[in-house]
C-alpha cells in the first residue's frame, strides 16, 4: 500500500484507581487514588486511513494493563511505573515509544500537597 508512514502520540488520560500502594504499611491498609496517563508513540497511519483499529495500538490493552498492575500492592510507583510499562512492551512495537504519568493524590506528607509524581518515558 501507499500510506506514508506517520507517528503520533495516543494514550489514556486521567485513568482513576483506588489502590493500595506505599512504603508503610499504614498507606498499604488503607489505600489511596491514584490517576494514571500513558502515551504511545507510534505509527497509527493505517488506522487513521482504513479507520481500522489493527493499525494502532488498542487503547482497551492499555487499560488493562494499567488496571492489572493497580491491583498488585508496591512500595513505590516508580515500581509500579516499570511493571505497567513491561506490560505494555507486550503488545506495543518494539520501536515506538512509551510515556507514563502516575500521580499518586494526597501523598501522607507533613503539609499540603496534591499529588507525588513518577513520570517514565522509554
Amino acid at each position: 500500500n501507499n500510506v506514508m508512514q506517520k507517528k503520533l502520540w495516543i494514550g489514556l488520560e486521567g485513568m482513576e484507581f483506588y489502590a493500595h500502594h506505599g512504603v508503610y504499611d499504614i498507606e498499604r491498609e488503607k489505600g489511596g487514588k491514584y490517576i494514571v496517563d500513558v502515551f504511545v508513540y507510534t505509527d497509527a497511519s493505517q488506522a487513521e486511513v482504513y479507520d481500522d483499529l489493527s493499525g494502532t495500538v488498542n487503547y482497551e490493552l492499555i487499560y488493562e494493563a494499567v488496571s492489572k498492575n493497580m491491583q498488585e500492592p508496591a512500595k513505590l510507583i516508580e515500581h509500579l511505573a516499570h511493571n505497567i510499562i513491561n506490560d505494555l512492551k507486550t503488545f506495543v512495537p518494539a520501536d515506538d515509544k512509551i510515556r507514563i504519568k502516575i500521580k499518586k493524590i494526597k501523598p501522607p506528607l507533613d503539609g499540603v500537597v496534591a499529588a507525588s509524581v513518577v513520570e517514565i518515558e522509554i
